[in-house]
């Protein structure tokens, strides 16, 4: 099987989609079913840079997308006509046609789907566009392949998809056995151990106002001593948004007890994950959840909002409250705080076997799986 894998983008890529490319792809290339790759990128990610050689696959520059002209790319199409691919793989939930050759497109971002209070304007209409297209890609593809079963279900029940056309596979792990960790210089001396942990892109969807609450409403409990760290950027359009997180964070006296890193590095969120009191995920929708599953495989202690995919990622793996009840997170954080050792243990011991549940080998084996039956029909 000849496979072409177009990543969609706009001329970036985040975290959780380069993590996904870097385990799938090798593995899909040793495949005994798969025969070829081709790989196309906008030429700024550099996709090519991040594997040793792979003699079965191929990597080519697309243009990066744009929403009216997603089939304009003459460079792109002429080396899809030299390679002749057997299915098409758009790892993303946008449109793509090539001839009459199958395409599989996989659901990574929800956002297009549901309303997300906070979106400044030209991101309301970005996400419209977003839905539109994402709508058209999963009406043309052949199969869709759903990371969680929260999404499998919305594509049965909210968009009408048929089940034969939906494929489970869940994303996969590194587990961080005998890996390096780096102190962020940025976290202030004396931290060790003694803060909370999140990390992600910093976007309304994200729901980091729950904590930033929660720390109010801590301090009136004389809980002034908690501190928080939040990795991660705002990126170019919601800076606007960083800025009222900031803002809220010093109307109500918190700035002192808040370390904003920005992005850290794979060793620098190894040594967060082992050094927080607890990872908390506070999303307003997830597709997968990724960076709950690798807080989990470093065994973070894990508070999760109940919202979208969460609780069937976690599982009993993470104390639950409801998304915007900032005073109900308090509370979980309060009696983490009086947890003995005992307590912490077994938790961190349910969030390392959770984690051992995902698997990057069998995210490929399945992913292949689907890829060869879009092929058949």
């Amino acid at each position: 099987m000849r496979v072409a894998v177009i990543n969609l983008t706009g001329g970036d890529m985040s975290g959780g989609y380069r993590k996904y490319l870097q385990n799938i792809l090798p593995r899909m290339a040793k495949h005994d079913d798969v025969e070829a790759i081709l790989c196309a990128t906008p030429k700024s990610i550099g996709v090519q840079d991040w594997f040793d050689p792979m003699p079965n696959v191929r990597f080519v520059s697309c243009k990066p997308f744009r929403f009216l002209f997603s089939g304009h790319d003459a460079d792109l199409l002429r080396e899809l006509e030299k390679f002749l691919p057997d299915v098409i793989f758009v790892p993303v939930e946008r449109s793509f046609r090539f001839r009459k050759v199958p395409v599989v497109n996989m659901i990574q971002n929800m956002e297009p789907f549901v309303s997300i209070n906070g979106n400044p304007l030209r991101e309301r209409f970005r996400t419209w566009l977003r839905r539109l297209d994402a709508r058209k890609a999963l009406k043309r593809s052949n199969k869709i392949i759903a990371p969680s079963e929260y999404i499998r279900d919305f594509l049965l029940h909210n968009l009408n998809v048929h089940g034969d056309k939906i494929g489970l596979v869940y994303h996969g792990v590194d587990l961080p056995e005998n890996k390096d960790a780096h102190r962020p210089d940025i976290i202030p001396k004396g931290w060790d151990g003694q803060f909370f942990f999140t990390a992600g892109s910093i976007r309304p969807a994200r729901g980091l106002e729950d904590l930033l609450l929660a720390l109010k409403h801590l301090s009136a409990y004389r809980e002034k001593s908690i501190r928080l760290v939040i990795a991660g950027e705002s990126g170019y359009r919601m800076v606007g948004y960083q800025k009222k997180l900031k803002s809220l964070a010093q109307n109500n006296n918190l700035s002192n007890r808040i370390c904003w890193t920005g992005n850290l590095n794979e060793k620098e969120m190894a040594w967060c994950y082992k050094n927080s009191q607890a990872f908390i995920m506070t999303s307003r929708v997830e597709s997968f959840g990724m960076i709950g599953v690798e807080a989990m495989a470093h065994g973070c202690i894990c508070v999760s909002a109940n919202s979208s995919c969460l609780p069937e990622i976690f599982r009993d793996a993470a104390i639950y409250y409801p998304p915007r009840d900032a005073k109900a997170l308090a509370e979980v954080i309060k009696t983490l705080l009086v947890w003995d050792n005992d307590q912490c243990k077994i938790m961190s011991e349910k969030a390392k076997r959770r984690a051992a549940e995902f698997s990057w080998d069998i995210c490929a084996e399945k992913t292949v799986a689907v890829l060869a039956k879009a092929a058949r029909q």
